[in-house]
């Protein structure tokens, strides 16, 4: 989801690791780039003046089979500290200092789950996603609890309810119907006052598939611009990625619609917005459970 430039030189020593170590020697050959990426980090001034206390304390280890890092390490740490940035703006708006179980759905390889855990290393965390191997990775790697995702999302059912949830780059990719679904999900596994914070397609999004930014989220132009017909007329705009796999696909959100389906949905209280606040793109709602 990152934004960031992807450096060619880092991209050529991932691309080169991976062409001559084999899948097998792989994450050796990787290892010694991301620490020497990580030591540039400690002395970027923009890192070290924001996040010097999470860099000292995050795992550098990256998984090969990550989908979300390009070969440099930069833009990669810097979606998941602005993640961990989300959380805390939500957390202080909704007057929570601590939490104890934190689940982070979809948790993927861990972006944003190394910032947590690193930022609340008392807590218990569950990751919970579609992808086996990126819940495996997150259990040997981080010490949560793996749990594999289900498509339809009412089928999911876990034994515990959390304090703090965070949802980055899934509301992105669902229909109206399923984006109800997840938001009743949450609200069973939340604790009375418990804190849900998760990411929209909002207006930046949208000015980004007007403009034809981002290879139109992987849409064409006919599909890209009925999608942002309906955006204008409804606030919500929605396509799936393939014809062959409904149900997954890309979605815009104007704020107006996401506060009207949390109002329909009820059980929900908003204490915090931020428009683009991830990563300068995405759009994070802060809300809590009514008790």
């Amino acid at each position: 989801m990152g934004v960031g430039d992807v450096a060619t030189s880092g991209l050529s020593l991932y691309r080169a690791a991976k062409t001559l170590a084999g899948v097998a020697r792989y994450p050796l050959s990787l290892r010694p780039v991301i620490a020497f990426q990580h030591r540039r980090l400690e002395v970027d001034p923009t890192f070290r003046e924001r996040w010097a206390s999470c860099l000292r304390s995050v795992s550098q280890r990256i998984s090969p089979r990550d989908e979300m890092y390009f070969g440099t390490l930069r833009p990669y740490f810097a979606v998941g500290l602005s993640g961990l940035e989300c959380v805390e703006e939500a957390m202080d708006a909704a007057g929570i200092r601590s939490v104890e179980r934190v689940l982070d759905l979809p948790s993927g390889h861990g972006r944003v789950l190394r910032f947590l855990v690193a930022r609340f290393p008392d807590a218990r965390f569950t990751a919970c996603d579609l992808n086996r191997d990126g819940v495996r990775f997150c259990a040997d790697t981080f010490g949560a609890r793996a749990i594999v995702s289900r498509p339809d999302i009412d089928a999911l059912m876990l034994d515990e309810s959390f304090d703090l949830i965070w949802c980055g780059s899934l509301v992105t990719h669902l229909d109206g119907s399923a984006v109800d679904s997840l938001l009743r999900f949450f609200h069973r596994h939340l604790t009375p006052s418990g804190l849900l914070v998760f990411s929209t397609h909002g207006e930046q999004a949208s000015r980004n598939l007007r403009d034809g930014k981002l290879f139109r989220y992987g849409l064409d132009r006919d599909t890209a611009e009925r999608v942002l017909r309906s955006y204008a007329t409804s606030g919500f705009g929605y396509a799936d990625y393939a014809a062959s796999a409904p149900g997954y696909g890309v979605s815009f959100t104007a704020p107006a619609w996401i506060r009207n389906t949390l109002a329909q949905l009820g059980g929900w209280r908003e204490v915090y917005f931020g428009e683009r606040r991830w990563d300068g793109h995405h759009d994070i709602f802060g809300v809590v459970r009514a008790a």
